[in-house]
């Protein structure tokens, strides 16, 4: 259930969905396949980011940011979160939270603009892909480049849902590819932001994060190992760990209490 009015629009020619009137700010940064469908590119979806962002509502007015369409051919994830500081400098400094390739984002933006975040949170994010991580990425570059989204779609379904909610989201992702293409808004964005994750590895600038910092990882996560959580954290002066044990990337929706839980706590330190 969505407990306030939804709100869209645009900061910095971000596209966002808002929720909540709290005096405290909580901007959300979606992961790798943003590009696929951006959070005002459908209604549907919209709905679908407004429900994920009124978890942390109440104390917080939060808001899923999505990247701009006609990223640069070459952008770094050191760039892509140049733009959300933009989005900061026009709406005021705020918790961020970054989820999957998000997390990449918030640590950049972290140490690059400590005076725009309150603190951080790198939710199911560590400062580098795994090798696994890196096959999976590697893979769904391979598909875009070929047009082929329904694949991506299918496996990315898989990724964040176990179980009987697994089977049912890589169903209607293979529906949702027969009823109409899921082909994204741009290709060109989703490979732009496929190499930058590639490419990434913030391990040499954990130690320039002045802001409280949580992360927030499973020991079975598909695309980061658990000795990559650890070290994230470690290699943070006020980094926090928790770390979910035989969880992977289905922690938000499958095991919403510790993953909310955990974040809530840092949140209301």
């Amino acid at each position: 259930m969505i407990g306030a009015p939804l709100r869209r629009g645009r900061w910095d020619d971000h596209p966002y969905v808002a929720v909540g009137d709290g005096p405290r700010t909580l901007i959300v940064i979606p992961g790798l396949n943003d590009p696929l469908c951006r959070v005002t590119d459908r209604w549907w979806f919209s709905l679908l980011a407004a429900a994920y962002c009124n978890r942390y509502a109440g104390r917080h007015t939060v808001a899923m940011v999505s990247r701009p369409p006609g990223l640069d051919e070459e952008a770094s994830v050191r760039e892509l979160a140049g733009g959300y500081a933009d989005v900061l400098e026009e709406i005021g400094p705020a918790d961020v939270m970054g989820l999957s390739m998000g997390g990449f984002l918030v640590a950049e933006l972290a140490a690059d603009r400590p005076d725009l975040v309150e603190h951080a949170i790198l939710g199911l994010a560590a400062a580098r892909l795994s090798e696994r991580g890196r096959e999976v990425v590697g893979r769904w570059r391979e598909y875009a480049g070929e047009d082929r989204w329904r694949p991506i779609c299918t496996e990315a379904a898989g990724a964040v849902a176990g179980g009987l909610r697994g089977t049912v989201a890589r169903d209607a992702a293979r529906l949702y590819g027969l009823l109409g293409s899921p082909s994204p808004v741009d290709r060109h964005d989703f490979l732009v932001s496929a190499e930058a994750c590639l490419a990434y590895d913030g391990t040499d600038r954990l130690e320039e994060i002045g802001v409280p910092t949580l992360v927030i990882g499973g020991t079975e996560d598909p695309f980061f190992a658990p000795e990559a959580f650890r070290g994230t954290a470690a290699g943070i002066t006020d980094g926090r760990l928790v770390e979910l044990d035989g969880v992977g990337h289905e922690a938000v929706l499958d095991h919403r209490r510790p993953f909310d839980g955990a974040i809530r706590e840092f949140l209301h330190d």
